[in-house]
């Protein structure tokens, strides 16, 4: 029956999971289609112009906007998401950093998947990313990277509570973001042959990188996947297909499975194409709701109960210092460049806890956007005396000998514009780590996912990030400030995880320890939702990790 099949594999989504799978089984000689429901974005093709930015940045096909990002809110939850839209999925957005899982954190995860098992798929998935520390000690154009400093000097500053086993520890992490290069912006080929540019420090990460400097998965993973000359003879190379937003999956009597897609511009527009395998990458949120959907409407019939429960969000907190003592661009540098790290003692019940806190930047066009519509007190002193001071300076030099030969407005100009002392004094902090995985998604009558996830079982986690960030603001001489919504109990949901999660058994999980779903062979999910528990860290480089590791368990093509 092999003859009815379009392709080997079909990937859907190609975020870390599906730009992992689709080239390591392209590697191997399986004829994989990639199906991401976005564009793909080549350098300098990210929206920044005002209209550009209202009408392409957010992704919401049922009002017309095809952009990069999707939010959604859910009433009945204290969490809000974020998810990307486009070829290489999260990477456009994410904030690059790569740290791995601790040791530690690994108790509880099914088939004996430890930190040992996942070393060395790691450090594939490190090589394959370029991932580099930001070179802050080595080189003098990213040592001018204030927010850094002072983020040291405040780690430095604070001392250790006594509910800490191990003392915090500030590090440089792997960032997936290219430095290599003479100067700022200089191009050179990365491993796969494709041009990319090094950091110029606009902090344009979460974005989406215009010059390319950020190694997102479209540059690497899937620009090996499309590449037969990289791939060798016993590789094939993959049919990568956008605008390709995944309606149904359906099993085949004979085996294997048929997708059906549509084109989000024209939804009445539909493809069907068959495989023997279908591995579903559509990140957390996609994921869910798309076997949700397929369980609703009696496609996938023999999914776990346990699909969309165990989700959590990895702990994720945003708070913001202001009124410094010192001044640190937010504007200066890539989103985040370094991170303190902190160890805890465990949860009431065994639960192992730590956290991690990273400064966090802002892009150049932001920075100008918000000093202009939160001007301050000085700006309204100088929009009256500046003009004044001009005018009577002219007034002067028809009237008296005393006035200047020459007046520059130029001086005037930038005297009205320099009115963001208050912004280089604030620093944005990001906190993560081990919440629970208590939450579940769901669908509403409309079939849109809803997460129902509840703060209190998680409140311990909470604290102790706010607690950390006050320590962090007090040692840049400044005042803590959360994100407002968390005092409604609220969080932004950055890293949503969970709701397919491995397990040993159909009662405990979706998946089995090779992504495989229970009680439907040959139908794998290798994103965010099959990971167990909260990772602590950001969790892209265990995804990517743990898909290589999925990846690493098919054996080549006929073999």
């Amino acid at each position: 029956m092999a003859d009815a099949f379009d392709f080997d594999v079909i990937v859907i989504g190609s975020g870390f999971g599906g730009s992992v799978t689709t080239c390591r089984l392209a590697e191997k000689g399986y004829h994989v289609a990639l199906l991401e429901r976005g564009r793909q974005y080549g350098m300098h093709e990210f929206p920044r112009r005002m209209d550009e930015m209202k009408s392409r940045l957010f992704w919401d096909p049922d009002d017309g906007y095809y952009g990069f990002m999707e939010f959604r809110t859910y009433p009945a939850s204290d969490a809000f998401s974020v998810c990307a839209s486009g070829l290489g999925g999260g990477s456009l957005i994410y904030a690059n950093v790569l740290m791995e899982m601790p040791a530690a954190f690994f108790a509880g995860w099914p088939g004996g998947i430890t930190r040992e098992t996942l070393n060395p798929f790691y450090a594939r998935g490190l090589e394959m990313l370029e991932a580099a520390p930001y070179p802050y000690e080595t080189n003098p154009y990213y040592r001018d990277t204030p927010k850094t400093e002072a983020f040291r000097a405040a780690s430095d500053a604070v001392k250790d509570d006594p509910d800490a086993i191990e003392p915090h520890r500030f590090l440089f992490p792997n960032l997936a973001i290219r430095f290599k290069g003479d100067f700022p912006g200089h191009q050179t080929l990365n491993q796969q042959g494709v041009v990319q540019s090094s950091c110029i420090k606009c902090g344009e990460c979460d974005v989406g990188c215009n010059v390319h400097a950020k190694n997102t998965l479209d540059l690497n993973y899937i620009a090996r996947a499309r590449n037969q000359a990289l791939l060798g003879p016993d590789g094939k190379a993959a049919e990568v297909r956008t605008g390709a937003l995944v309606k149904e999956i359906s099993p085949l009597e004979s085996g294997g499975y048929a997708v059906t897609y549509v084109n989000p511009l024209n939804q009445s527009e539909k493809t069907t194409i068959r495989a023997q395998n279908v591995v579903v990458s559509a990140g957390c949120v996609g994921t869910n709701a798309l076997l949700l959907k397929m369980r609703k409407y009696k496609k996938l019939n023999h999914l776990s109960p346990m699909l969309g429960k165990k989700w959590c969000g990895n702990g994720d907190l945003e708070g913001t210092v202001l009124f410094s003592d010192r001044e640190h661009p937010l504007n200066n540098g890539p989103v985040i460049t370094a991170a303190v790290q902190h160890r805890f003692k465990d949860y009431p019940d065994g639960f192992g806890h730590g956290l991690v806190l990273q400064e966090a930047g802002i892009p150049n066009f932001i920075a100008w956007f918000i000093a202009g519509r939160l001007p301050s007190i000085g700006f309204f002193y100088k929009l009256f005396v500046v003009p004044f001071s001009a005018l009577w300076n002219l007034i002067r030099r028809v009237f008296t000998k005393r006035a200047r030969s020459q007046i520059n407005p130029g001086n005037y100009i930038a005297s009205l514009m320099d009115q963001d002392s208050y912004l280089r004094k604030t620093m944005v902090l990001l906190g993560m780590g081990r919440d629970r995985s208590d939450g579940e998604v769901t669908l509403n009558d409309d079939d849109e996912p809803i997460i129902r996830w509840r703060m209190d079982h998680s409140r311990l986690h909470y604290d102790r990030v706010r607690r950390e960030m006050e320590k962090m603001a007090h040692a840049l001489g400044g005042k803590f400030m959360e994100n407002p919504i968390s005092y409604m109990d609220k969080i932004i949901a950055v890293h949503p995880l969970g709701g397919c999660v491995m397990a040993d058994t159909a009662e405990g999980g979706v998946v089995d320890t090779r992504g495989e779903v229970f009680g439907h062979p040959g139908l794998f999910v290798v994103d965010a939702s099959v990971l167990p528990t909260s990772v602590g860290p950001n969790p892209s480089l265990t995804i990517t990790a743990l898909a290589e590791y999925f990846a690493s368990k098919w054996p080549k093509k006929g073999a």
